[in-house]
């Protein structure tokens, strides 16, 4: 087994993009090594197991490295809340171990058959990957239609892995279910089990090499059974069936025949004279069709015979095919009629009220007006700090889908109280009449369906007790007047009472009785069906085993083959356990789908959730199993539609919504399509609390929900909820930002008011114009409106007025028409004002304000806005927060635009207070972010720091990194500004907080200048070490960018750290010599390489070290002349003068102090240079006196010669200063 890296090189070599069918558990070479491995006692083998991840474009076959790097910064960001990866592989009953997102992989483990089992269904189904799809894909790729169409996420494991772990976890439970590979080998040992190929048996490990305890299945004996005869059943499924539903597998026997289609003629090719009067009467030669459809696992099927039409049980053995023929292309084991049924199958009877789900998309949570004189987006357009709208129109759409109920008659009661009190009264009992028919009657379904129904309907609801004395009558004048339907119909209804209060024995009896008597059971087929299921269930619950061949293939051929079935008990499940088993058996795929079909339907109707799900979820893996292996798309029904509702009931809402994703099935209806919405939006909520009470967005996913009820609606004439539909679609894209998506959809809402009422098409042609007022088009949305006002004025809508006035008066805004614009706004002023509609009227004016104060009459603004404060304060209770806040802010510009500094703050803490109360996150970013930067502009940094950390905390809440990333780098910069030890190490905290961040986001560049930040900050705090340490990390960061100029800046700076330091300046040599330096000239950067040779003589001649200092400064000498710049060229020369009077060299660096002059330029432009000047004179004049002096002294030379140099240099300073003058 491979263990550490040698596993993560194993798995990294999976082949395939994705996970199909049965290639978990199917491949024997597989299990044949797995076994040699894990069932060997005592050896260890790693339980971890790696999923791998990767995400690819359907229109291209290379890889898209560009895609899977936002995949892995995507889960780098949410793995940092690891609560919700943990909860995401616990919804897919894995146990999480670690995230590795630069590998593009998770690491997951098993404890039980029962988790691998379910882990690998979901795999298989493609819930594992649109899981992942659902969880790392950002809001933004929902609303792209073309990179939703285009890209998608798959998922690979090492499938022998797998299987050795599955293996490996089936020992350890103790005892499980194997196939025998081979028949047993004669033998005299008693303690061995005698077996057949095929044989299903359950084996335990007695610690015995290469033996296992066994038990046969199909006759329950008990013996030693060698290790390699037995293969474990490869499928989990099997397993637990068996454990949970014990039994033998013995009882059906079948024959391999000709027949491979379900449905067709075929031809007699014996003489047949039954002895009962249910099996099919022919002779050889004779036409036979199949009637239903044909199994071919069974021996029997149901026929009709062509001449005399006929129906009965057929013998496979003496038929041959004739004319036989598929269901259709795609369906293998339904019906037609059973495909329709299932996919409208509701098993949660979930009612989607249209109106509620809308509103719930749209987050309508308000009871105000329809309609407001300012709707709500426009109070944003006027330079609002809240930078977006949350709340949606309120549409009135009760009427559109509101549905009548059905009148339905009142059953008939065949029961008369006073019907007993005749000698003769069996003769003229209605009940005794009504059952004596010799052909079903719609009238007999209550009689066999699953909920007892006749008890209500043919007896009125008395005491059972009393119903079974009432049947027995019936019966006993059914024998006394040879009336046999009633006869056969009374005992099964005995049967099932009986059956109902256990009492089974007693349930047989009648059973039988109604199976002797002597009609066509054919003509009657439902109680044929009944009769034979019922009776065989209770065989089957008796274990009754030598009665078993009369009934259970019959009982079989008629639950099996005949399509849309209605069961009658649950017993009948009973009848269904061996089939499975025989499926197991006889590994009949088609068989095994058929019989979970029906199961699941059995289950589903008696509404047991729990005892449904795992067949659903095989029938589901069933048929994707069936598509692979023919190698075309084998569809019978997409149980996704039932699964996601399953799983819904079951709160497992991860895999809700990828079976509601998946969901392909093509006829829905438009109500489903409503469910659908309501279901996504149920989910999303458990997922995110939050957007049940409104203070996130609903996730953007809901467009797609939303966009396939649009297009069923769009078949349909119903106007009204396609221009719905697309108000939603366009609210939605407005709340993320997506303007050019929300266009198209309002003014599809907008075409279809020639077809609905104004008043109805108002909503969209209003939206529409704010969108286009949003996209910096007032021209069109002005000449939206004003048709749209000038049809208003001719009808009684004075509030619909007041909305197109408010928004004309934005669009001429945004044309610099102030004067016209203020006159629609006093329009909607007054027209709310008339109407008493206070919220619109404290809208009207706070817009009036804002304009005001775009015009720089901030007195102005604050009366408009002290008036809207005061009519929102009333308005409290109702959710505007948002535009309170908003007033608020503008307020508080007026007051400083005045500069009063109290009032400003008081304004903004009010509007902070009241977002907090509303718990508008949202709100309290802005206005927080608002008094941080008015408190640092006071120079009050204690309180801006607060503010800060509260929008850090808000940050938080929103999960937004990008955001909190930056206010951390905001307060890490104030912390470091107060310039102490505490708030050094406050600062790197934070600092190191946004590091992380960086590194989830893989923003490259801010990571290294993040490293590089806590490097200065250990610096500052004395910790050199770490510094050190940091600053490598910056460095390495940065070379990985494949950018050398940042590259180059992160190296040097990072020298500089040291360098510009107080101590240790030492450290930064590594930085300059070994590492910047070589790396400039591998880049030629002739200017680095200067800066660096000038800071690396610098740093050693102040160091003391004059010779090395030497070396870097002729360096730099040369260098400066490939800078082509003159300054330079000048410093370098005074530094290496410098160099060389530490060395005592006066005369070369006199030399060389002269040519940084004679660089210098012959007209002083400012005092420095002139200091600069005096600065070299002075040191010259200090050689002149003090050094050469003395040395030429020495050589004999006397003074005139040094009085000659100083007046020389006397006048040539003179000179210059008079220059400077000038």
């Amino acid at each position: 087994m491979a263990t550490g890296e040698e596993e993560v090189e194993t798995e990294a070599e999976v082949e395939g993009e994705g996970i199909t069918g049965e290639s978990y558990w199917k491949r024997k070479e597989a299990f044949n090594r797995a076994s040699t491995v894990s069932l060997a006692v005592g050896e260890r083998f790693s339980s971890d197991v790696i999923l791998l991840f990767s995400g690819r474009r359907r229109s291209s076959a290379e890889p898209d490295s560009k895609l899977q790097e936002a995949l892995r910064t995507r889960l780098r960001v949410v793995e940092s809340n690891s609560q919700d990866v943990i909860q995401l592989f616990k919804d897919l009953s894995a146990r999480l171990v670690s995230v590795h997102a630069e590998k593009d992989h998770f690491v997951i483990t098993f404890k039980t058959v029962e988790e691998i089992w379910k882990f690998s269904t979901y795999l298989a189904l493609g819930y594992v990957a649109r899981c992942l799809e659902n969880f790392l894909c950002d809001q933004s790729f929902w609303l792209d239609p073309v990179l939703l169409s285009d890209v998608e996420i798959c998922v690979n494991v090492d499938e022998e892995h797998l299987a050795t772990l599955y293996l490996g976890l089936l020992l350890q439970e103790g005892s499980f279910f194997a196939k025998a590979l081979l028949n047993s080998e004669c033998t005299e040992e008693e303690e061995e089990l005698t077996y057949k190929k095929n044989d299903l048996v359950m084996v335990k490990d007695i610690g015995q090499e290469g033996t296992w305890e066994g038990t046969l299945l199909s006759t329950g004996q008990h013996g030693l059974v060698p290790v390699h005869s037995m293969q474990p059943l490869p499928y989990p499924f099997y397993q637990w069936f068996l454990r949970k539903y014990p039994g033998s597998t013995g009882g059906i026997s079948s024959e391999k025949g000709l027949f491979d289609q379900p449905m067709g003629t075929c031809v007699a090719v014996v003489d047949h004279y039954p002895m009962v009067k249910d099996e099919l009467h022919f002779s050889q030669g004779d036409l036979i069709e199949v009637d239903g459809l044909f199994i071919s696992s069974l021996n029997m099927f149901i026929g009709r015979h062509l001449s005399s039409g006929h129906i009965g049980f057929v013998h496979k053995a003496h038929v041959r095919p004739e004319n036989v023929k598929a269901l259709s292309r795609q369906l293998v084991f339904l019906s037609e009629e059973e495909r329709v049924a299932l996919s409208q199958f509701n098993p949660c009877h979930e009612q989607c009220h249209t109106v509620d789900a809308r509103k719930s998309t749209i987050s309508e949570k308000s009871e105000t007006p329809p309609y407001h004189s300012s709707p709500r987006p426009s109070f944003y357009a006027s330079q609002s700090h809240l930078e977006r709208e949350h709340e949606a129109f309120s549409f009135s759409l009760e009427d559109t889908f509101r549905e009548m109920d059905e009148y339905e008659e009142d059953p008939p009661n065949y029961i008369d109280d006073n019907i007993w009190e005749t000698e003769e009264a069996e003769f003229v009992d209605p009940i005794l009449t009504l059952l004596n028919l010799d052909h079903f009657q719609d009238t007999f379904q209550p009689l066999y369906d699953i909920s007892y129904s006749f008890l209500d309907t043919v007896f009125g609801g008395i005491p059972e007790d009393e119903v079974l004395l009432h049947l027995e009558n019936v019966r006993e004048g059914a024998k006394k007047g040879r009336m046999l339907w009633a006869h056969r119909r009374a005992c099964f209804l005995l049967g099932r009472l009986c059956a109902k209060k256990l009492k089974y024995s007693q349930a047989r009896v009648y059973f039988e009785e109604a199976l002797k008597v002597p009609v066509d059971g054919f003509d009657d087929k439902l109680l044929l069906i009944a009769l034979y299921t019922n009776l065989t269930a209770v065989y089957l619950k008796q274990k009754m085993t030598d009665k078993l061949p009369y009934t259970l293939e019959k009982a079989s051929a008629l639950i099996l083959c005949l399509p849309c079935h209605n069961f009658c008990s649950l017993d009948e499940f009973e009848l269904l356990k061996p089939i499975v088993r025989k499926a197991i058996v006889d590994n009949d795929k088609h068989l095994e789908a058929r019989t979970c079909y029906l199961i699941l339907c059995l289950f589903l109707q008696q509404r047991k959730i729990e005892e449904a799900l795992p067949f659903v979820e095989r029938l589901q893996f069933l048929t994707v199993t069936l598509s692979a292996e023919e190698g075309r798309p084998m569809g019978p029904v997409d149980l996704n539609w039932i699964l996601c509702r399953l799983y819904h009931k079951k709160y497992l809402p991860y895999l809700a919504l990828a079976s509601l994703s998946l969901d392909s099935a093509q006829d829905h209806s438009l109500e489903d399509a409503f469910q659908k919405i309501e279901l996504f939006i149920k989910n999303s909520v458990r997922l995110n609390p939050r957007w049940r009470d409104g203070t996130s967005l609903l996730p953007a996913q809901v467009v797609v929900y939303l966009q396939q009820a649009l297009s069923i609606a769009s078949h349909g004439e119903d106007l009204k909820t396609q221009r719905d539909l697309c108000l939603c679609l366009a609210s939605v894209y407005q709340q993320y930002g997506a303007l050019d998506k929300a266009v198209p959809f309002a003014h599809q809402a907008v075409q279809t008011r020639s077809h609905i009422n104004e008043e109805e098409s108002f909503e969209a042609s209003v939206l529409l114009a704010w969108l286009l007022v949003l996209t910096g088009e007032p021209e069109t949305a002005q000449s939206t409106l004003q048709p749209l006002l000038k049809s208003l004025n001719e009808t009684d809508s004075p509030t619909q007025r007041g909305v197109v006035y408010n928004l004309l008066a934005l669009c001429l805004r945004k044309q610099c028409r102030v004067t016209e614009a203020t006159k629609n706004f006093y329009c909607a002023l007054k027209i709310s004002q008339e109407n008493g509609n206070k919220h619109n009227e404290a809208l009207a004016l706070a817009n009036m304000g804002c304009l005001a104060l775009s015009v720089g009459a901030p007195c102005l603004a604050e009366s408009f806005l002290l008036r809207s404060l005061h009519l929102f304060q009333f308005l409290s209770e109702s959710p505007f927060d948002e535009e309170h806040v908003q007033a608020l802010l503008w307020l508080g510009r007026s007051y400083k635009d005045r500069g009063g500094s109290q009032e400003v703050r008081l304004c903004y803490e009010i509007g902070l207070l009241i977002a907090m109360s509303a718990k508008n996150l949202h709100s309290q970013m802005v206005v927080a972010k608002v008094l941080s930067r008015l408190y640092a502009d006071l120079l009050l940094y204690g309180q801006c720091i607060i503010y800060y950390e509260h929008c850090v905390g808000l940050s938080r809440e929103l999960k937004d990194k990008r955001l909190e990333g930056e206010y951390l780098e905001i307060l890490s910069s104030l912390y470091l500004s107060l310039n102490t030890e505490k708030s050094s190490r406050k600062s790197l905290d934070y600092t190191k907080q946004s590091l992380r961040i960086s590194i989830d986001l893989g923003k490259r560049q801010e990571e290294s200048e993040t490293w590089l930040q806590v490097g200065r900050i250990y610096y500052l705090i004395h910790e050199d070490e770490l510094a050190d340490m940091y600053l490598q990390a910056a460095v390495k960061t940065a070379l990985r960018m494949n950018d050398p100029r940042f590259a180059m800046s992160i190296y040097e700076e990072a020298g500089d750290v040291f360098f510009k330091g107080h101590r240790n300046r030492l450290a930064a040599m590594p930085f300059f010599r070994d590492g910047s330096l070589p790396f400039a000239r591998s880049i030629k950067d002739v200017h680095s390489e200067f800066r660096l040779l000038s800071k690396l003589s610098e740093l050693l001649l102040k160091e003391n070290q004059y010779e090395e200092a030497l070396q870097y400064a002729t360096l730099a000498v040369q260098s400066s002349t490939d800078t082509g710049v003159r300054l330079n060229e000048r410093v370098a020369y005074h530094r290496l003068a410098s160099v060389y009077f530490c060395l005592e060299q006066y005369e070369m660096a006199e030399n060389y102090f002269l040519k940084a002059l004679s660089l210098s330029p012959t007209v002083l432009e400012n005092t420095a240079e002139a200091h600069y000047y005096v600065k070299v004179y002075c040191r010259l004049a200090e050689l002149t006196l003090h050094k050469l002096k003395v040395r030429h002294t020495r050589m004999g030379q006397g003074s005139p010669l040094c009085e000659q140099l100083c007046e020389q240099i006397v006048q040539q300073f003179v000179c210059t200063m008079n220059n400077v003058c000038v």
